[in-house]
């Protein structure tokens, strides 16, 4: 029984994975763009608590950005270190009003502040409420349809607005996640950055994961219409949709939340609708530079999994559509968290008793060598929207994978079997990974003279 439970996990495994692979290398197409030339008005919310060391490096990117009808909303969710005076620093902050909806509820806010050197800036300052908390205010107190979220340690490359412009011109699109690059993943050439794996062992670990989960896995989802997390460092939607939805939950994984929320309502009310991935539109994150803060980082993304399983454990085939349900149950759920715990203890017993020692082995060896192939196919697929490594970083690259495949994917099954079992004892705990500010090559300011002018 055991047995063939086994190899009916392993056979749904090779499925998916297989798919993770072959959709990504036969429909992802680096394409000419052309660009819409009227701009739709988007809102930018960026949430901040305590967000001193990684704030700069934000703006940075903000500044940058070659798009005209914005407007950027910070919210600092009440900080305790400075960040609200690098605001005044950067941004010369004056007090003022600013009309909302009054359609979400969060905390109290207690002042709302404008850039007089860039206009298009503002800074709502609020009790701590949490990220979730933050959020519903942005989308409160935002004036435009379209709304980007962004985590403070993003960095937005100057075409990422335009790419999203160009996607919500197709009305089936109600929200869509951008591609999420590592920062620490590339060094600075003149006004660019370029890939470098001249890295630790743990960043390179996360570089490559990185690109493997949006570039194979995001693709592949998009393709089949079974998104059920856009990344919280960059995702855009239609505000109309966010209210549909009475805005963000309070918990530990409110991306994952408010995108299985839209997808309640493309289940039910939104048919046709659509929630896509671009990977022309990129932004860059500060992923953890040590073992206890990537632990951190993962305890809480699994817990956040789990908690989402659990809270829309009755919308699966029901309000979700099948593809959807599929999917998060299946790959998410069955492969990715339950398989978790038999992959860890079967080489245990394997050794211990030795019995189906030729039958592991072969198992083993598939998942090795499958791994490996979704790696370099991950390659491949990223070297097609101009993610490419010099000679001497792709044959360190290769050299790492089986070091990625062996030992860092075993070390992520610990990461999703103690968050797992953490979730039930404390299920809102957030673990906060600490920042360390990764510096950046864009010079402050660089297009800020091209928003000077404009208005709010």
């Amino acid at each position: 029984m055991m047995l063939t439970i086994t190899m009916i996990l392993f056979c749904l495994f090779i499925l998916f994975h297989t798919l993770y692979i072959f959709i990504p290398l036969y429909s992802s197409r680096e394409q000419k763009r052309v660009y819409p030339t009227k701009e739709k008005g988007i809102s930018i919310l960026i949430p901040a608590f305590n967000e001193t060391l990684v704030i700069e490096n934000c703006l940075m990117g903000i500044f940058n950005v070659d798009y005209n009808d914005l407007e950027i909303l910070f919210i600092n969710d009440g900080s305790t270190d400075d960040t609200l005076e690098t605001f005044h620093k950067h941004l010369m902050l004056v007090k003022t009003s600013k009309s909302k909806q009054g359609v979400l509820e969060y905390e109290s806010v207690k002042d709302v502040y404008r850039s007089e050197k860039y206009p298009y800036i503002w800074v709502i300052d609020k009790g701590n409420g949490g990220k979730a908390d933050a959020l519903n205010a942005g989308i409160d107190f935002a004036k435009n349809e379209i709304v980007i979220t962004l985590d403070a340690d993003s960095i937005l490359e100057p075409n990422s607005l335009n790419e999203m412009n160009l996607t919500f011109t197709d009305d089936s699109v109600v929200a869509a996640g951008g591609l999420v690059n590592i920062v620490q993943g590339f060094k600075r050439s003149g006004q660019k950055l370029i890939p470098c794996f001249k890295l630790s062992g743990l960043i390179r670990y996360q570089v490559v994961q990185y690109l493997n989960a949006f570039y194979l896995h995001k693709t592949t989802q998009s393709r089949f219409g079974t998104i059920t997390v856009i990344a919280g460092a960059f995702g855009a939607f239609r505000r109309s949709i966010l209210i549909q939805a009475k805005g963000y939950r309070k918990t530990v994984g409110e991306d994952m939340d408010i995108t299985l929320r839209i997808q309640e309502l493309i289940g039910t009310v939104l048919k046709g609708k659509r929630i896509v991935f671009v990977p022309e539109a990129v932004c860059y994150t500060e992923c953890p530079a040590s073992f206890k803060n990537l632990y951190r980082q993962r305890i809480r993304w699994q817990k956040a999994f789990i908690d989402c399983v659990i809270t829309y454990r009755k919308s699966f085939f029901r309000k979700m559509n099948f593809k959807v349900s599929t999917y998060l149950l299946v790959d998410s759920f069955l492969l990715g968290t339950l398989s978790a715990y038999p992959t860890l203890m079967v080489p245990i017993i394997v050794i211990a008793t030795m019995s189906h020692l030729k039958l592991s082995l072969i198992l083993l060896i598939m998942s090795i060598v499958l791994a490996i192939m979704q790696d370099i196919a991950t390659l491949l697929v990223s070297k097609r929207f101009g993610h490419s490594y010099s000679l001497r970083d792709s044959i360190t690259l290769l050299f790492f994978l089986p070091i990625e495949v062996i030992f860092f994917r075993m070390t992520g099954l610990f990461f999703v079997t103690i968050g797992t079992i953490l979730y039930f004892f404390d299920k809102d705990g957030w673990s906060r990974s600490e920042r360390i500010g990764q510096p950046i090559m864009l010079d402050m300011g660089v297009k800020a003279s091209v928003k000077d002018t404009l208005g709010g």
